[in-house]
């Protein structure tokens, strides 16, 4: 049977309260401006505010890793890339702050002869040794 292993993102909390803080701050500052009768300014801010959940839901959900038999699908939101796993030099736990498709700074950095990418898995030692495996395999 072929190998297809799904594995989500981890998610830091202090990185879920940064993803969320613009939207929290607009949904307050509507409230404040319905108090003082400024309906429209209200209206600009809840806008505001659910356009910037929106752009960071789309850049964002899902977040998860797929091994598969000959490649690791990497999707985080609209982005998506394709990891062929013959490329595949070297795997190893990283805490990198670097901007990558992960939602947690407990990484896994999976390095190529041209470049290196950062993933979170929720299950970091397990994702290692199954990627290995699975690295291996096609090898």
């Amino acid at each position: 049977m072929p190998r297809k292993s799904v594995y989500a993102s981890a998610v830091d909390w202090w990185i879920a309260v940064l993803l969320m803080l613009g939207p929290l701050i607009c949904v307050g500052s509507t409230g404040v401006l319905l108090q003082q009768g400024r309906q429209q300014d209200a209206l600009y801010c809840l806008l505001a505010g659910a356009g910037t959940l929106l752009v960071t839901g789309l850049f964002t959900v899902p977040c998860r890793y797929t091994i598969l038999p000959d490649t690791l699908s990497i999707r985080c939101g609209i982005l998506f890339q394709r990891v062929p796993l013959h490329q595949v030099k070297a795997i190893e736990p990283s805490g990198s702050w670097v901007s990558g498709p992960a939602l947690s700074v407990r990484r896994v950095k999976i390095s190529t002869a041209s470049r290196f990418y950062l993933v979170s898995p929720v299950d970091r030692d397990r994702f290692i040794e199954e990627l290995t495996e699975a690295v291996n395999q096609v090898a």
